[in-house]
Protein backbone atom coordinates (compact mmCIF):
# COMPACT_ATOMS: atom_id res chain seq x y z
CA UNK A 1 0.00 0.00 0.00
CA UNK A 2 2.78 2.57 0.54
CA UNK A 3 4.67 1.90 -2.62
CA UNK A 4 0.79 2.61 -4.41
CA UNK A 5 0.88 5.56 -2.59
CA UNK A 6 4.22 6.52 -3.74
CA UNK A 7 3.76 6.06 -7.19
CA UNK A 8 0.76 7.88 -7.05
CA UNK A 9 2.37 10.77 -5.42
CA UNK A 10 4.58 10.52 -8.47
CA UNK A 11 2.04 10.63 -10.92
CA UNK A 12 0.56 13.86 -9.48
CA UNK A 13 3.72 15.71 -9.67
CA UNK A 14 4.41 14.78 -13.21
CA UNK A 15 2.93 17.99 -14.83
CA UNK A 16 6.02 19.53 -12.97
CA UNK A 17 8.24 17.34 -15.18
CA UNK A 18 5.90 17.95 -18.62
CA UNK A 19 7.73 21.49 -19.23
CA UNK A 20 11.13 20.04 -19.40
CA UNK A 21 12.09 19.86 -23.15
CA UNK A 22 12.56 16.41 -24.31
CA UNK A 23 10.67 14.70 -21.21
CA UNK A 24 7.91 12.62 -21.31
CA UNK A 25 5.81 11.21 -18.59
CA UNK A 26 3.44 8.20 -18.23
CA UNK A 27 1.36 6.33 -15.77
CA UNK A 28 -1.70 4.66 -15.08
CA UNK A 29 -3.16 2.27 -12.87
CA UNK A 30 -6.48 -0.56 -12.75
CA UNK A 31 -7.54 -3.04 -10.58
CA UNK A 32 -9.21 -6.72 -11.69
CA UNK A 33 -10.43 -9.56 -10.54
CA UNK A 34 -8.34 -12.61 -12.28
CA UNK A 35 -8.17 -16.16 -12.23
CA UNK A 36 -6.01 -17.82 -9.59
CA UNK A 37 -4.68 -21.33 -10.04
CA UNK A 38 -1.52 -23.53 -9.10
CA UNK A 39 -0.01 -25.08 -6.17
CA UNK A 40 2.29 -23.98 -3.33
CA UNK A 41 4.00 -26.97 -0.92
CA UNK A 42 6.83 -26.06 2.06
CA UNK A 43 7.74 -29.41 3.55
CA UNK A 44 5.11 -31.78 2.15
CA UNK A 45 3.02 -32.39 -1.32
CA UNK A 46 1.57 -29.91 -3.36
CA UNK A 47 -1.26 -27.92 -2.04
CA UNK A 48 -3.94 -26.87 -5.02
CA UNK A 49 -5.61 -23.42 -3.99
CA UNK A 50 -8.73 -24.76 -6.31
CA UNK A 51 -9.17 -27.99 -4.97
CA UNK A 52 -7.58 -27.64 -1.74
CA UNK A 53 -7.78 -24.25 -0.50
CA UNK A 54 -10.70 -22.80 -2.12
CA UNK A 55 -9.59 -19.95 -3.91
CA UNK A 56 -10.96 -18.95 -7.29
CA UNK A 57 -10.23 -15.22 -8.12
CA UNK A 58 -7.79 -12.49 -6.66
CA UNK A 59 -7.99 -9.04 -6.60
CA UNK A 60 -4.63 -7.57 -8.30
CA UNK A 61 -4.02 -4.00 -8.28
CA UNK A 62 -1.57 -2.43 -10.58
CA UNK A 63 0.30 1.27 -10.47
CA UNK A 64 3.03 2.55 -13.18
CA UNK A 65 4.99 5.50 -13.80
CA UNK A 66 7.68 5.75 -16.20
CA UNK A 67 10.19 8.73 -17.78
CA UNK A 68 11.45 8.65 -21.47
CA UNK A 69 13.83 11.35 -22.52
CA UNK A 70 15.74 12.44 -25.64
CA UNK A 71 19.33 11.53 -24.06
CA UNK A 72 21.51 8.94 -25.90
CA UNK A 73 22.56 6.63 -23.77
CA UNK A 74 20.84 6.82 -20.93
CA UNK A 75 18.08 4.40 -20.63
CA UNK A 76 14.25 5.31 -20.02
CA UNK A 77 12.54 4.14 -16.99
CA UNK A 78 9.15 2.95 -15.59
CA UNK A 79 8.64 1.53 -11.84
CA UNK A 80 5.46 -0.60 -11.48
CA UNK A 81 3.84 -1.85 -8.05
CA UNK A 82 1.71 -4.88 -8.25
CA UNK A 83 -0.34 -5.88 -5.22
CA UNK A 84 -2.09 -9.51 -5.25
CA UNK A 85 -4.27 -10.44 -1.88
CA UNK A 86 -7.29 -12.53 -1.71
CA UNK A 87 -8.13 -15.23 0.82
CA UNK A 88 -10.56 -18.10 0.94
CA UNK A 89 -11.74 -20.58 3.01
CA UNK A 90 -13.01 -24.51 2.06
CA UNK A 91 -13.50 -27.79 4.12
CA UNK A 92 -10.55 -29.89 3.54
CA UNK A 93 -11.05 -32.72 1.33
CA UNK A 94 -7.42 -34.81 2.48
CA UNK A 95 -4.47 -34.52 5.30
CA UNK A 96 -1.41 -32.53 4.24
CA UNK A 97 1.67 -30.76 5.85
CA UNK A 98 2.50 -27.13 5.14
CA UNK A 99 4.90 -25.17 6.77
CA UNK A 100 5.80 -27.99 8.98
CA UNK A 101 2.22 -27.80 10.33
CA UNK A 102 -0.36 -30.59 9.63
CA UNK A 103 -3.96 -29.81 8.71
CA UNK A 104 -6.60 -32.68 9.07
CA UNK A 105 -9.01 -33.39 6.49
CA UNK A 106 -12.80 -32.76 7.06
CA UNK A 107 -11.37 -29.53 8.85
CA UNK A 108 -12.16 -26.25 7.78
CA UNK A 109 -8.70 -24.19 7.18
CA UNK A 110 -9.06 -20.21 6.37
CA UNK A 111 -6.20 -18.55 4.04
CA UNK A 112 -4.71 -15.58 3.23
CA UNK A 113 -1.95 -14.94 0.44
CA UNK A 114 -0.67 -11.46 -0.10
CA UNK A 115 1.96 -10.96 -3.17
CA UNK A 116 3.76 -7.66 -3.14
CA UNK A 117 5.67 -7.09 -6.28
CA UNK A 118 7.50 -4.12 -7.41
CA UNK A 119 9.41 -3.81 -10.94
CA UNK A 120 11.77 -1.19 -11.60
CA UNK A 121 12.66 -1.65 -15.91
CA UNK A 122 15.01 0.07 -17.71
CA UNK A 123 14.79 0.31 -21.23
CA UNK A 124 15.91 1.65 -24.59
CA UNK A 125 13.41 2.07 -27.92
CA UNK A 126 15.55 1.44 -30.75
CA UNK A 127 12.45 2.18 -32.88
CA UNK A 128 9.85 5.15 -31.89
CA UNK A 129 7.58 6.22 -35.19
CA UNK A 130 4.35 4.19 -36.21
CA UNK A 131 5.92 1.35 -34.15
CA UNK A 132 7.44 1.38 -31.39
CA UNK A 133 9.90 -1.39 -29.93
CA UNK A 134 11.01 -0.92 -25.90
CA UNK A 135 14.08 -3.59 -24.77
CA UNK A 136 15.50 -3.55 -21.81
CA UNK A 137 15.83 -5.10 -18.42
CA UNK A 138 13.45 -5.61 -15.51
CA UNK A 139 14.01 -6.31 -11.57
CA UNK A 140 11.33 -7.32 -10.08
CA UNK A 141 11.13 -7.72 -6.20
CA UNK A 142 8.79 -10.63 -5.00
CA UNK A 143 7.93 -10.32 -1.50
CA UNK A 144 4.65 -12.29 0.07
CA UNK A 145 2.95 -14.44 2.66
CA UNK A 146 0.60 -17.38 3.01
CA UNK A 147 -1.36 -17.86 6.04
CA UNK A 148 -3.43 -21.09 7.00
CA UNK A 149 -5.88 -21.12 9.85
CA UNK A 150 -8.00 -23.40 11.38
CA UNK A 151 -9.17 -24.27 14.92
CA UNK A 152 -6.40 -26.98 15.52
CA UNK A 153 -2.82 -25.11 14.07
CA UNK A 154 -2.08 -21.90 12.49
CA UNK A 155 0.96 -20.96 10.26
CA UNK A 156 2.43 -18.31 7.93
CA UNK A 157 4.66 -18.64 5.59
CA UNK A 158 7.03 -15.59 4.30
CA UNK A 159 8.98 -15.36 0.97
CA UNK A 160 11.12 -12.68 -0.36
CA UNK A 161 12.98 -12.83 -3.89
CA UNK A 162 14.65 -10.47 -6.13
CA UNK A 163 14.85 -11.74 -9.77
CA UNK A 164 15.91 -9.89 -12.88
CA UNK A 165 13.87 -10.67 -15.77
CA UNK A 166 14.03 -9.67 -19.75
CA UNK A 167 12.12 -6.65 -20.91
CA UNK A 168 10.15 -6.20 -24.74
CA UNK A 169 6.93 -4.10 -25.20
CA UNK A 170 6.06 -2.93 -28.44
CA UNK A 171 2.99 -0.15 -29.42
CA UNK A 172 1.27 0.25 -32.84
CA UNK A 173 -0.61 3.13 -33.73
CA UNK A 174 -3.45 2.37 -36.15
CA UNK A 175 -5.27 4.82 -39.10
CA UNK A 176 -7.79 5.72 -36.14
CA UNK A 177 -6.61 8.76 -34.36
CA UNK A 178 -5.22 7.81 -30.71
CA UNK A 179 -6.13 4.32 -30.66
CA UNK A 180 -3.22 1.46 -30.58
CA UNK A 181 -2.28 -2.06 -30.08
CA UNK A 182 0.22 -3.11 -27.98
CA UNK A 183 2.04 -5.82 -26.29
CA UNK A 184 4.55 -6.95 -23.04
CA UNK A 185 6.49 -9.41 -21.74
CA UNK A 186 9.04 -9.33 -18.93
CA UNK A 187 10.69 -13.05 -18.46
CA UNK A 188 13.52 -14.77 -16.72
CA UNK A 189 13.99 -18.85 -15.87
CA UNK A 190 16.54 -20.33 -14.42
CA UNK A 191 17.80 -22.98 -11.67
CA UNK A 192 14.12 -24.35 -11.36
CA UNK A 193 12.72 -20.18 -11.20
CA UNK A 194 10.96 -19.13 -13.38
CA UNK A 195 8.72 -15.42 -13.90
CA UNK A 196 6.80 -14.53 -17.32
CA UNK A 197 4.12 -11.52 -17.66
CA UNK A 198 2.75 -11.49 -20.87
CA UNK A 199 0.38 -8.55 -21.32
CA UNK A 200 -1.70 -7.93 -24.60
CA UNK A 201 -3.59 -4.28 -25.14
CA UNK A 202 -5.50 -2.19 -27.12
CA UNK A 203 -5.99 1.55 -25.98
CA UNK A 204 -7.06 5.29 -27.02
CA UNK A 205 -5.12 8.46 -25.77
CA UNK A 206 -6.69 12.10 -26.06
CA UNK A 207 -5.40 14.85 -26.83
CA UNK A 208 -5.82 16.07 -23.66
CA UNK A 209 -3.74 13.44 -21.67
CA UNK A 210 -5.95 11.26 -20.48
CA UNK A 211 -6.47 7.94 -21.59
CA UNK A 212 -7.79 4.06 -21.37
CA UNK A 213 -6.74 0.77 -21.87
CA UNK A 214 -8.46 -2.27 -22.57
CA UNK A 215 -5.82 -5.14 -22.19
CA UNK A 216 -5.51 -9.13 -20.76
CA UNK A 217 -2.56 -9.95 -18.35
CA UNK A 218 -0.94 -12.62 -17.30
CA UNK A 219 1.33 -14.21 -15.04
CA UNK A 220 3.00 -17.36 -14.64
CA UNK A 221 5.16 -17.74 -11.10
CA UNK A 222 7.33 -20.62 -10.55
CA UNK A 223 9.42 -20.74 -7.36
CA UNK A 224 11.79 -23.63 -6.09
CA UNK A 225 12.85 -23.85 -2.94
CA UNK A 226 13.07 -19.90 -1.95
CA UNK A 227 12.56 -19.44 1.66
CA UNK A 228 11.78 -23.10 1.59
CA UNK A 229 8.67 -22.76 -0.20
CA UNK A 230 7.57 -23.99 -3.53
CA UNK A 231 5.01 -22.71 -5.71
CA UNK A 232 3.83 -23.36 -9.13
CA UNK A 233 0.98 -20.12 -9.94
CA UNK A 234 -0.80 -19.09 -12.72
CA UNK A 235 -3.11 -15.91 -12.69
CA UNK A 236 -4.55 -13.98 -15.35
CA UNK A 237 -7.87 -11.74 -16.91
CA UNK A 238 -8.78 -8.61 -18.38
CA UNK A 239 -8.55 -4.95 -17.46
CA UNK A 240 -9.75 -1.97 -17.82
CA UNK A 241 -6.71 0.92 -17.08
CA UNK A 242 -6.83 4.61 -17.21
CA UNK A 243 -3.98 6.26 -18.23
CA UNK A 244 -2.08 10.02 -18.11
CA UNK A 245 0.65 10.95 -20.60
CA UNK A 246 2.31 14.17 -20.65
Amino acid sequence: MKRISLLAAGLLAAPLAWSAPGIAVYGGGYSWDTEFEGTVASGGEDIDMQDDLGFEEANQQVLYLGVEHAVPLIPNVRVRSLDLSDDASNRLQRTFVFNGQLFVANTKVETDIDLDILDGTLYYTPLDNALKVNLGLTVRKIEGSISLDNLLVSTTKNFDETLPMLHASGRLNLPVPGVYVGGEIDTISYDGNTLRDLTARIGWRSDYLLGVELGYKHMDLELDDVSDLDADLDMGGPYLAASLSF
